[in-house]
């Protein structure tokens, strides 16, 4: 079960801290503050659900630094950017380097609350997509090589008639092999095939 999301905050300032804990307390998720990009970056976000919300000027390392951290760790949770000193350019590197959106300080808490809403929506449907990516590859890795080998051609659009003089094979042993990478990846028709193989990314991967 994936776990509760959360608001990831990063700011020094303690008043903007005490008006998202209201919003945390108002859209019901926990708030967890840190002082510093540094803190942050200490702590165990690998597992971390929900989104971080980022003050551009902090102490030590800014906010735009952070983000491209963030990027290089591989740390996928929605991004918004908050500044008292918002302009054009750096608004424009912040959505480069991922930002949901900018929002310039001060702002009503009912215009933050829905960006909330959207990261948080944003971050579960990427999980939801990651978990069925590990779950469609999980089960392309049971296939064999000679199994695989007619899934290429499947996916090429050949028929069964054209795999079998490709492989030099009967007509009958490429409809029992099929049958057989069906079974064993769980799936009833080619549609359903298909739909596998686009979830797993295995374009790519598959023999040539």
């Amino acid at each position: 079960m994936m776990p509760a999301p959360t608001i990831y905050l990063i700011d020094d300032d303690r008043a903007v801290t005490y008006a998202l804990e209201a919003v945390g307390n108002l859209l019901r998720l926990p708030v967890l503050t840190f002082s510093s990009a540094e803190s942050f970056l200490k702590f165990d976000f690998a597992s971390a659900v929900g989104c971080l919300i980022v003050d551009i000027k902090l102490p030590g390392m800014n906010g735009l630094e952070l983000q491209a951290a963030l990027c290089e760790r591989s740390c996928d949770l929605p991004v918004i950017i908050i500044s008292g000193h918002a302009d054009v350019p750096l608004a424009v590197e912040a959505m480069r380097l991922g930002a949901l959106t900018v929002l310039e300080k001060p702002f009503p808490l009912d215009q933050l609350t829905p960006h909330i809403r959207h990261a948080i929506e944003l971050d579960r449907s990427r999980r939801e997509l990651s978990q069925q990516r590990e779950l469609a590859r999980d089960r392309m890795a049971t296939l064999t090589p000679r199994e695989r080998e007619v899934l290429e051609l499947i996916i090429q659009g050949k028929t069964n008639k054209e795999i079998a003089a490709q492989l030099h094979l009967t007509l009958r042993a490429i409809e029992d092999r099929r049958s057989r990478l069906m079974r064993r990846v769980g799936v009833n028709s080619l549609a359903e095939l298909l739909t596998l193989v686009q979830q797993a990314h295995l374009g790519e991967v598959l023999p040539k």
